[in-house]
């Protein structure tokens, strides 16, 4: 029978083996020097990746060495030079040699780790800017874009419509185009 353990208590448990591994932790590392069993990870979370990502710990690089901050920033600073633009989270992706959720578990958001890189975010594109882009998208698309079809086509992240707007639907709206709902 597993112990009754809080998702709290479980998550806390796995930073603090984290912080002494120097690592984010195997199953085995678990097993070996961790509190509790993985298997109670798994019962509570679903899965070991998924206790992981609550834990703010990145599966991508288990079993490896934490990355140092500065090998992360270097490869966006690479990313940038051969771009010749801040790299985008499909950049890092497509190119990159880390996983864009790394940077968004290590710094907190994307921006803020092109921030750190000291490489410009979409925080100084202007509100005007955004919107012109929305409009070139709708002209493209013969209506009003869905979040997803920025995403793919677009210049800039749905994520940062809704940080400026408040919402993907306010953004249309302020652009004069018709929201469109997310099954159309």
């Amino acid at each position: 029978m597993s112990q009754q353990v809080s998702p709290e208590t479980l998550r806390s448990a796995l930073q603090s083996l984290a912080a002494r591994l120097g690592k984010t932790p195997t199953v085995v590392d678990m097993h070996e020097e961790g509190q509790y069993a993985p298997k109670v990870y798994q019962e509570v979370f679903g899965s070991w990746n998924e206790a992981l990502e609550a834990a703010g710990l990145d599966p991508d690089e288990i079993g490896t060495k934490r990355i140092p901050d500065r090998e992360l920033l270097a490869e966006l600073q690479r990313l940038y030079t051969e771009l010749g633009k801040p790299p985008t989270q499909r950049d890092m992706t497509e190119h990159g040699e880390y996983s864009n959720r790394t940077y968004q578990l290590r710094f907190g958001s994307w921006s803020a780790a092109l921030q750190e890189a000291m490489l410009e975010t979409n925080d100084g594109i202007s509100e005007a800017e955004l919107l012109r882009e929305i409009e070139r998208l709708a002209r493209e698309l013969g209506r009003a874009p869905k979040a997803a079809e920025m995403d793919d086509r677009g210049e800039y992240a749905p994520v940062t419509y809704h940080r400026r707007f408040g919402s993907w639907r306010d953004a249309l709206t302020e652009a004069n185009l018709d929201a469109v709902t997310d099954d159309s």
